[in-house]
């Protein structure tokens, strides 16, 4: 069973969530409250689904409508992820200096 919390609520309907419970969670700036009955369940909000809303956001500012955005944004997804490889890949070659090697590279300088 995990842990249960007792946590205030204020004037205003919020909530603060503990740091151990957002860092557990992964916790960014979003999360899911999902209603069922009597119970309330928090999920986190993955970077992708965050990453996602983000474009949709981007597009319907640029002009695209719902039925555009659905059928573009599956594209866009996979250039992002092309870009992020091909940054990934660039970043692995270069050629990697330890701070030892630096420190006295700029004590000769």
């Amino acid at each position: 069973m995990g842990e249960l919390l007792k946590l205030k609520v204020s004037p205003k309907g919020q909530i603060t969530l503990p740091k151990k419970v957002r860092t557990r969670l992964s916790i960014r700036e979003y999360i899911y409250l999902e209603v069922k009955d009597d119970k309330a369940e928090i999920k986190p909000v993955s970077f992708t689904e965050e990453l996602e809303e983000l474009m949709v956001r981007d597009l319907r500012g640029e002009g695209y409508g719902d039925p555009e955005i659905q059928e573009m944004l599956p594209k866009k997804m996979q250039q992002l992820s092309q870009e992020i490889a091909k940054e990934l890949k660039r970043r692995s070659l270069e050629t990697k200096v330890s701070h030892v090697d630096a420190l006295e590279e700029l004590d000769t300088d």
